[in-house]
């Protein structure tokens, strides 16, 4: 059994959306959001036709709370409202991938997300992973993860995800080996260490395995 695949940090929250914080990427298939839904006061709701910002919200309180259909709903309207915004299509993507299986509606909303915003790498780092998992496009997986990791050096996810890729489909064990020293270092450097020790786990594991 292969190990985890790394995703990125998992919804992106609205503010995000409006250019105000930095998205940051966090390692395996955990979904967390960035700590910015608001409030929306019922009676101004009421009087107002809902927007953007109110689907998008409606969306993470939606897949909070397991209704996985009902988000996917309204990320339909948030882009329908919005249809420029990158993060709406990686969140969409997200849903698709992971709880409904749409893997090639997952593929085209990462699309869109990189071409809206072609520094994403958390949204390359994805798609990377949904080419490797479950499209068996590992070439296209690499040039993924090559572009994640050129757009942002710091991406442990993305050398996680490469070492894998190398190692069990490329084989490439020296390249392997190597990002997943390279993404223990950098899981180490952010305080995270449980994805640490997975990393030098399974490069021990390898390294016996070899006989090295």
């Amino acid at each position: 059994m292969l190990p985890q695949i790394s995703l990125s940090v998992g919804l992106i929250g609205i503010i995000a959306t409006t250019g105000l914080v930095q998205t940051t990427t966090i390692a395996k298939s955990s979904v967390e959001f960035a700590d910015t839904t608001r409030t929306i006061d019922t009676a101004i709701a009421r009087s107002k036709k809902p927007g953007f910002r109110d689907y998008f919200t409606s969306a993470e309180q939606k897949y909070k709370n397991g209704d996985y259909q009902g988000a996917l709903a309204d990320y339909n309207l948030a882009i329908k409202s919005n249809p420029k915004s990158a993060n709406a299509h990686y969140n969409r993507a997200l849903i698709k991938a992971i709880q409904l299986q749409d893997y090639q509606g997952a593929l085209a909303d990462y699309n869109r997300a990189i071409n809206l915003k072609p520094n994403y790498d958390s949204a390359y780092n994805n798609r990377g992973s949904l080419k490797t998992d479950h499209l068996r496009d590992y070439q296209g997986a690499l040039v993924d993860y090559n572009r994640a990791i050129s757009l942002n050096p710091q991406n442990a996810n993305a050398y996680y995800n490469r070492g894998l890729l190398k190692h069990a489909f490329l084989k490439d064990r020296t390249g392997g080996i190597a990002d997943l020293q390279q993404a223990a270092k950098l899981f180490k450097s952010k305080g995270n260490s449980e994805d640490y020790q997975a990393a030098i786990d399974l490069v021990t594991s390898w390294q016996q395995t070899s006989g090295n």
